[in-house]
């Protein structure tokens, strides 16, 4: 589990209902407490929205029914890329998805002005505040090193999913470090992180082979079926030419309508059973950011320098420009890996994240604001998820 964060709830009571091929919209969270709000306005059967039951697949629970009037199946991954990478594609596979939405908390890096040393320059993503980034990638794929060598950009060859296409030169021109572009050819970023003589450097083409990948799914009468799910903007030649991607954008029309989500937001923590505020307000006001990117790492970030680190170094699009758009705002454990997935399969997807924590840049540590503003910041998530569901 994450420090200071919940369990997964023990699945309770029967599952009696099954896979079926209804068009559903999944809203995946990683565990109960971002979901819970979901499920619960679910079983309202109020109309618009309908609990028609659950199954269990491989141990994972499966809530199905209607959310403003669409149908959705709510599920749960658990922590971590690789749970998120397998049940997302579990979901793909034994139920028919037309749009994913990965919804939870997450830790609040800010944007560089939280991370410039400056005092006085604004948090762009103050604890409770709810973000929507339009890109997504994973931050900890790195190469470490004790010395101030070359790096050698060959090492992104153990990426590849099957082959290489590129000899050693034509490697070195495109083994791209830190923000789209090498200071040279082959060399990383000089300053340190870990160590004094340390160099890191950011992997940063992600390597998504552009061949069909076979997968198998179980068609209406149970068969196992093959079938090919080639990457979406194959290349010109797949026989020569790599897919090589560090952000997954999301769906254009998808952002399209996060960008009309108007919703009040949760402005106190703790708050009554109600959901109601019963303290302070929060200072500065949680704040509803759509764009800017987030980022997924297998670590939970509690540490202020790294925090500066990526806010300082990933802060570019998807053709290494820095703007006002490209801001590192959000950082959890599974959102990149669900998107990577979604992308391969062609499904659309988008990410909700809400600030429970500042990452290590706050006065306390990450676990403990987890402690205190995890109610504030799943009740905010789940507020504009619940929009947005209504808005596609």
């Amino acid at each position: 589990m994450k420090p200071g964060g919940r369990t997964q709830a023990a699945i309770e009571g029967s599952c009696s209902a099954q896979a079926d091929k209804v068009p559903r919209i999944a809203l995946i969270s990683a565990f109960s407490g971002e979901a819970d709000r979901l499920v619960s306005e679910m079983q309202l059967n109020n109309g618009a929205n309908r609990f028609d039951g659950c199954t269990v697949i491989n141990g994972h629970r499966f809530s199905k029914g209607k959310l403003r009037g669409k149908n959705v199946v709510v599920l749960l991954t658990n922590i971590s890329v690789v749970n998120a990478s397998m049940v997302t594609q579990l979901t793909l596979d034994k139920f028919r998805i037309t749009n994913v939405i990965f919804s939870g908390v997450a830790g609040g890096i800010g944007g560089i002005g939280a991370n410039d040393d400056n005092p006085d320059t604004p948090n762009e993503t103050p604890i409770g505040s709810v973000t929507i980034p339009e890109r997504w990638g994973f931050h900890q794929e790195m190469y470490f090193n004790n010395t101030r060598d070359t790096v050698p950009c060959a090492l992104s060859v153990g990426l590849q999913l099957n082959y290489t296409l590129q000899e050693p030169s034509q490697e070195a021109q495109t083994c791209n470090f830190i923000s789209g572009t090498a200071q040279s050819l082959g060399f990383a970023n000089t300053e340190t992180v870990f160590a004094p003589d340390a160099k890191n450097a950011f992997l940063r083409n992600t390597n998504v082979s552009s061949d069909d990948i076979p997968q198998y799914f179980l068609d209406a009468n149970n068969v196992q079926q093959l079938r090919s799910v080639p990457f979406p903007g194959v290349p010109t030649n797949p026989n020569t030419d790599q897919n090589l991607k560090f952000w997954f954008t999301v769906d254009p029309q998808m952002f399209a309508k996060a960008r009309q989500i108007n919703v009040e937001l949760l402005n106190c923590a703790p708050v009554d059973t109600s959901g109601k505020c019963n303290s302070t307000p929060l200072d500065p006001a949680p704040r509803l950011i759509v764009g800017g990117n987030g980022l997924t790492g297998p670590t939970f970030v509690d540490n202020a320098a790294y925090r500066k680190y990526v806010a300082t170094n990933l802060n570019f699009d998807e053709r290494g420009n820095k703007n006002n758009n490209t801001e590192v705002l959000v950082a959890d454990m599974e959102t990149t890996a669900s998107a990577m997935v979604a992308f391969s399969n062609r499904v659309p997807f988008i990410a909700v994240r809400s600030v429970s924590d500042l990452a290590g840049g706050g006065e306390q540590s990450a676990a403990a604001q987890l402690q205190t503003f995890f109610a504030v910041a799943a009740e905010n998530q789940a507020r504009v998820v619940l929009k947005l569901v209504e808005l596609l």
